[in-house]
């Protein structure tokens, strides 16, 4: 298969703390969907899996390198201290040159048409920053939270790498490390900032673990949004001082970049 100069050049960065469960499956699926690409629908990605380690002290390093030394698109980026899924993102970001983005994380896996579908949507259409999908949720829920969380979860899309940089990346300060909701932060920037398509169709899954935001969710997940809103169930998130600061920073450098597009 020939690579040209317009050859789309693509890295699938996989945060990973503690994953050696999963990890495993995670890899697989990633690279399963540019095999995908490039074998059955004869697609040719430039293409990376960059598997970032937050200290972790199982085997996910190990694990790593396991499928680095079989598939030279895997490689294994370390941080040499914790901190958390949203740093770890934009570090693999940092260590790429690839143009087009996506994220898994690493007890989470991509469908064989993930990759393909996405990129066949933005290519198609340069006005496009970003396009999303519908991913498949591994719990049952009230038909209210879909959409919602396929507007919000950090898996299912892919974004072209000059919005992930104009919006400044994920939010990478200490509580959101540990409060987490980094993503939804990261979400809402895009959405408010560039012209993003959602493609109807299942690409993806996530799966419920314990403490994950599923998991945190489980309750306010099973009923209605206005069951939710009126019963006043806690969903598990907080938002703090540094947490408000961070956010309010950003929805004003958002504005600011809307108003230099206008």
């Amino acid at each position: 298969m020939l690579v040209s100069r317009t050859t789309p050049n693509v890295a699938v960065i996989i945060p990973a703390y503690n994953a050696a469960a999963t990890l495993d499956r995670t890899i697989e699926s990633a690279l399963g969907a540019l095999v995908y690409c490039t074998d059955v629908k004869s697609f040719a990605v430039e293409s990376e899996i960059i598997v970032v380690d937050d200290c972790s002290t199982d085997a996910t390093a190990a694990i790593t390198e396991t499928w680095a030394a079989r598939y030279p698109a895997v490689r294994l980026v370390r941080n040499p201290e914790n901190r958390g899924p949203g740093f770890s993102r934009n570090e693999g970001v940092r260590q790429s040159a690839a143009s087009f983005l996506f994220f898994l994380d690493a007890d989470d896996v991509f469908y064989p048409n993930h990759i393909h579908l996405c990129l066949t949507e933005l290519l198609a259409d340069d006005t496009l920053g970003y396009v999303f999908t519908r991913m498949k949720i591994d719990m049952p829920m009230h038909a209210d939270w879909p959409p919602s969380l396929d507007e919000s979860c950090p898996i299912n899309f892919c974004v072209r790498r000059v919005w992930h940089d104009m919006i400044q990346g994920f939010a990478e300060e200490d509580d959101f490390r540990i409060y987490r909701t980094e993503d939804t932060l990261y979400r809402k920037c895009l959405r408010d900032l560039v012209k993003h398509k959602k493609i109807n169709i299942e690409t993806c899954e996530q799966f419920l673990s314990p403490g994950n935001a599923l998991d945190r969710q489980k309750q306010k997940l099973s009923v209605a949004k206005s069951e939710w809103q009126a019963l006043g169930i806690d969903d598990g998130f907080v938002i703090t001082p540094q947490m408000e600061e961070v956010v309010l920073a950003r929805l004003a450098h958002i504005a600011k970049l809307q108003g230099a597009k206008v």
